[in-house]
């Protein structure tokens, strides 16, 4: 539940801003946002390809402009390339299940049977071991890695430091037959085998089971995703590109058997060797989804169906969990779609409340929901004439009224914030960013012209639908980032997204006046 904020503190609240931000603001229930994010949270971004794991997506880019005192986790799927977590594969012949993908969510694709599996954690890949099949001359498979480059700028900084303590934990899915999947694989710090994990037997139990994955591993679950019953220490490349690899144990050439790496977490640790508080990413969305596919409880019925049950979620969140103490925030991130107001309002409700259960059932102690308005996009046929504006008024006033009768539920409008403007290039788009002192946009290390510098004023891509580049990115995440400053602590008067001195001195250049300064509203400047 979100609470008041009654005090201020020398804190610092936001760590990207303007050098004017007199923007009308919409927001709903963000006054302890600014805490929890600067606390001990793991954040779940969800949504469809604005929320995928690119930085110049407003999700992932908040990660380099929001005050995040340190970055200790982050969890992400297998895909071949990408800015996130990937797995690069380094045996073949590997298919790929995600939208993008020829054959989108089908899965065990060398089998009779058409199986489908689309739980949107963009991707996860597939080897079935046939005549064809060979690794590396070195008998690896897989090769999880991340560069954490994107994020030296940051206020967190990078991920990783040779000094610190990292631990990786494996995500796979299991198909229905154990006998149909590959049993046991070796797990490698770089180039060194730290382990054989039995992929049937020794799976991660499930707090949602009642089962103690601290003391005891599993049999592997069919059919969803599961996780090694280990967390295995890394220490040879984590001042470099945190690679860990999957190598065959034995020869798979031949052996007719599926394996479908899903994902990792990477987590730091603290002196007793459990999960260091901090700020701990992941996500759950992938390209051309949808409000209604993430709230469904429902099983795909072909590739083309963009559908998960609440049981697969609750696998997934269950088995990516580093502390039940740790609070969850669902960062909900949205396009805006074709549906009237009481449409967008009950779709939003039923993933909010698909949520709430499964985070219940894995005895998760607190969480609650962030339900963002993204900006003015071009709104198809409609583009940016007054009826799609009234489009993107009915999806906002949806937001807001879930957040107003829901109490763990906030709300913030980017839309608002940004007064509606359509950043595609135009002179109304770049007098704004202009007048509002985006033409010298200081983000962590960086200023960036966003008026009339690489992009003049057009942040979004071809279709005027998805920021376009990581600046345009960072920009919509720190004006998100005001919101939940502004709201969260009203003392930060000059908005450079800290409270100090500066703002002290506001207050005594105007001590008994009613100018700036009045943080109350009581029509006087005071302590």
């Amino acid at each position: 539940m979100f609470s008041h904020v009654a005090s201020i503190a020398l804190l610092q609240l936001s760590s990207c801003a303007s050098s004017a931000t007199d923007t009308t603001t919409l927001h709903y229930g963000l006054e302890n946002l600014a805490k929890i994010i600067r606390e001990d949270v793991r954040v779940i971004a969800m949504g469809d390809s604005y929320t995928t794991p690119l930085w110049m997506r407003v999700p992932l880019a908040s990660i380099r402009t929001w005050p995040i005192p340190k970055v200790t986790a982050i969890c992400g799927s297998a895909p071949q390339n990408g800015q996130f977590i990937r797995a690069l594969a380094e045996c073949s012949p590997v298919e790929s299940l995600a939208w993008i993908d020829d054959e989108k969510y089908r899965i065990m694709r060398s089998t009779s049977t058409d199986n489908y599996f689309a739980l949107p954690v963009r991707t996860i890949r597939e080897v079935y071991t046939n005549s064809k099949f060979q690794p590396n001359t070195s008998d690896w498979l897989f090769q999880f890695r991340f560069d954490d480059s994107s994020m030296q700028s940051s206020p967190a900084g990078e991920f990783a430091n040779q000094s610190d303590q990292l631990k990786f934990r494996l995500l796979y899915w299991q198909s229905e037959e154990h006998e149909q999947s590959v049993q046991k694989i070796k797990i490698k710090d770089l180039n060194t085998t730290i382990a054989t994990l039995d992929l049937h037997q020794e799976a991660r139990c499930l707090w949602h089971l009642n089962e103690n994955p601290e003391t005891q591993t599993r049999v592997s679950v069919p059919l969803q995703i599961n996780a090694s019953g280990y967390d295995f220490t890394i220490s040879n490349d984590v001042a470099n590109l945190l690679r860990v690899r999957i190598a065959e144990n034995e020869s798979l050439t031949g052996t007719n058997k599926y394996f479908h790496p899903a994902g990792s977490v990477y987590y730091h640790t603290d002196e007793e060797n459990k999960p260091e508080d901090g700020f701990y990413y992941s996500y759950m969305a992938d390209d051309g989804w949808t409000l209604e596919g993430h709230g469904c409880n429902q099983i795909p019925i072909d590739e083309l169906h963009k559908a998960y049950s609440e049981e697969q979620f609750t696998h997934w969140l269950d088995v990516t969990t580093l502390d039940r103490d740790q609070h969850v925030l669902f960062y909900w991130y949205f396009n805006v779609e074709w549906l009237h107001h009481d449409d967008v309002k009950v779709a939003m409700e039923n993933m909010i409340a698909q949520a709430n259960r499964c985070t219940e059932d894995i005895g998760i102690s607190s969480w609650s929901h962030l339900l963002v308005m993204p900006h003015m996009i071009k709104f198809g046929v409609l583009g940016n004439s007054p009826e799609a504006h009234e489009w993107m008024g009915e999806t906002r006033d949806a937001m807001l009224e879930i957040a107003m009768e829901q109490t763990n539920v906030a709300f913030a409008s980017i839309y608002d914030a940004t007064e509606g403007i359509l950043f595609d290039g135009s002179d109304e788009g770049v007098n704004w960013l202009v007048n509002n002192g985006f033409d010298s946009f200081e983000c962590g290390e960086n200023i960036y012209d966003l008026a009339n510098g690489p992009l003049e004023g057009d942040l979004l891509d071809a279709a005027n639908l998805h920021p376009w580049g990581d600046e345009s990115g960072m920009f919509f995440a720190s004006i998100l980032g005001n919101l939940i400053r502004e709201s969260g602590c009203i003392g930060d008067l000059v908005t450079d997204g800290t409270i100090d001195i500066h703002d002290l001195l506001i207050i005594i250049q105007n001590f008994g006046g009613n100018e700036q300064g009045d943080i109350n509203d009581d029509q006087i400047v005071n302590l």
